[in-house]
């Protein structure tokens, strides 16, 4: 069986979708981004495997797939097992997957906490349809541009017996009686690597107390060591959450839904970041909030292209349309991306106030406030021009701060 991936290329079609550009490539397949040839609004994310001999295992995936819905499960929206080369389409989540996200270092405890519930959702979902994940790990949840986590890959998922036998005959759907030892080994509860273990949900739990430990400290857990071992200060709620969802299976926390109401409290009354918070942002690459000076670069960098329409078009109502286009350009890019081109290539980034991800209301709230204050003489900005450490009014405001990254 060969490995190398199919001869896949942007402008290709693949029955009703058109590929635009790769995502990613995993362990049995690639990923693209694609749209459909027919209806141009429609995105999805299509993944082809590196050989067609493996259709059964994404045909296996798209039957699990289709079982699962929820709000933070990724689900499928077609399948075609004997197309050449076959193909599974899946909801396209635009953003990273959790794994580049920690590449950042270690996140704030109320980022983690919002992303662990997020995940927990999906797995309460998969585990009402009777679906174990079977390998949940960062490079398995994808995190939109929003900050909400979806779970993905299935495609080694188990299902109960009786279901295997009625949803797939041919026995490529993995059922509760598989007892191959199958998952990421960092990963795995110890059930699971049990050749006689019973796997069930309880093990997708465990793998995602691995995760939360990684999230909160940027290393692996080892030993008996909690997370506020690894950074002092973290709260003791989130050290007991850990213990929770990595114990033994008898004491292990039981199912997805308790989960979620062990998360509660934590959502309702955000665990604070530990005192060394300043060494935290360092950790994920975060520098001082950007001064005025970059700002006026980026926007300088963003208004290029706009300046020189006007050069050739010339005319007071050219200009005003050509103000009025660079506005909307700028408010837009900010309320869906959180970044303008000017700000890209300036390594200028808008985030929440205390460094987490913004989302799309808050974004446009803040750039409305913007434009009042440039209606206003620029006097929104004082504060930021007064002193590099404090922000601009429509910062403080929504709650947010341009931050320069290193």
């Amino acid at each position: 069986m060969s490995d190398s991936p199919p001869a896949l290329a942007p402008g290709q079609r693949l029955g009703e979708w058109v590929l635009e550009r790769p995502l990613g490539r995993g362990a049995y397949a690639q990923v693209w981004r694609a749209r459909h040839n027919a209806l141009t609004d429609r995105l999805a994310a299509v993944k082809v495997p590196h050989d067609p001999a493996w259709a059964a295992r994404l045909q296996a995936e798209g039957a699990l797939l289709e079982r699962v819905s929820g709000r933070h499960v990724v689900t499928v929206q077609g399948l075609d097992p004997d197309h050449d080369p076959p193909y599974l389409v899946m909801d396209l989540v635009e953003g990273r997957s959790l794994r580049d996200l920690m590449a950042d270092g270690p996140l704030d405890p109320r980022e983690a906490v919002r992303l662990v519930r997020d995940v927990a959702e999906g797995l309460r979902d998969a585990h009402a349809a009777g679906v174990v994940h079977r390998d949940l790990k960062p490079e398995n949840v994808l995190v939109d541009g929003a900050g909400r986590a979806y779970v993905a890959d299935l495609g080694l998922g188990l299902v109960p017996a009786a279901d295997a036998r009625a949803m797939l005959q041919s026995g490529s759907l993995r059922s509760a009686a598989d007892h191959a030892l199958v998952g990421t080994l960092r990963y795995m509860a110890p059930e699971q690597r049990d050749p006689q273990g019973q796997v069930d949900g309880r093990a997708d739990l465990w793998a995602l107390g691995v995760m939360l430990f990684e999230l909160l400290t940027g290393e692996a857990p080892g030993g008996a060591e909690v997370p506020s071992d690894v950074v002092p200060g973290l709260d003791g709620r989130l050290d007991q959450l850990y213990r929770h969802l990595c114990a033994r299976l008898a004491s292990r926390c039981p199912s997805a839904e308790h989960l979620l109401e062990d998360l509660a409290p934590l959502v309702a009354a955000p665990p604070a970041p530990p005192p060394d918070a300043a060494a935290l942002g360092a950790a994920r690459r975060i520098d001082l909030p950007a001064g005025v000076w970059w700002r006026g670069v980026a926007a300088a960098v963003d208004a290029l292209p706009f300046v020189a329409l006007g050069a050739i078009l010339r005319g007071p109502r050219a200009v005003l349309l050509l103000l009025l286009a660079y506005v909307l350009a700028d408010v837009a890019a900010t309320t869906v991306w959180g970044r303008t081109p000017g700000r890209a290539v300036c390594r200028l980034r808008l985030v929440s106030a205390d460094g987490g991800p913004t989302d799309a209301a808050q974004r446009f709230q803040r750039q409305a406030l913007r434009l009042v204050s440039a209606a206003v003489f620029g006097l929104g900005y004082l504060p930021a021009l007064l002193s590099p450490e404090k922000r601009a009014l429509h910062d403080l405001v929504s709650g947010t701060q341009i931050v320069h990254e290193l």
